[in-house]
């Protein structure tokens, strides 16, 4: 894969905040869910690797930031994410929203770790880029 022509500071912060932006709303989904909102099949579960965000971590996010361990420590926290989240459509599909909101809770804190990674990966950014 060859690494995108990006060698600007704010581009490659704009990058980040943009995959930032885009877990934020893949989060509020997952909240819909369990609040009983109606969710796009468009926006339903999928693989780590099919979302906005993934697309963009295991493309140009990887391309551009892969060597660099902040980085890679984002791919655990993802996939289980996406694990949580396909846990939650279930049980909101059986109508277990007690379990489903147990589960929407590990899926905020496993978000919040993953918003501080990113955040990290911002500062190594800003500090090295």
């Amino acid at each position: 894969m060859t690494k995108p022509m990006i060698e600007n500071k704010a581009e490659l912060l704009e990058l980040v905040r943009r995959a930032k932006s885009s877990h934020v709303r893949w989060r509020a989904y997952a909240q819909g869910l369990v609040a009983g909102v109606e969710v796009k099949a468009e926006n339903l579960p999928v693989k780590h690797t099919e979302c906005r965000f993934g697309k963009w971590y295991f493309s140009e996010g990887m391309a551009m930031f892969g060597q660099r361990q902040v980085f890679r420590d984002i791919q655990g926290g993802h996939e289980m994410l996406h694990a949580v989240y396909e846990q939650i459509y279930r049980l909101v599909k059986q109508a277990d929203f007690k379990h489903a909101e147990a589960k929407l809770a590990q899926l905020m804190e496993i978000s919040r770790t993953l918003m501080e990674q990113l955040a990290l990966l911002e500062q190594e950014i800003e500090a090295h880029s």
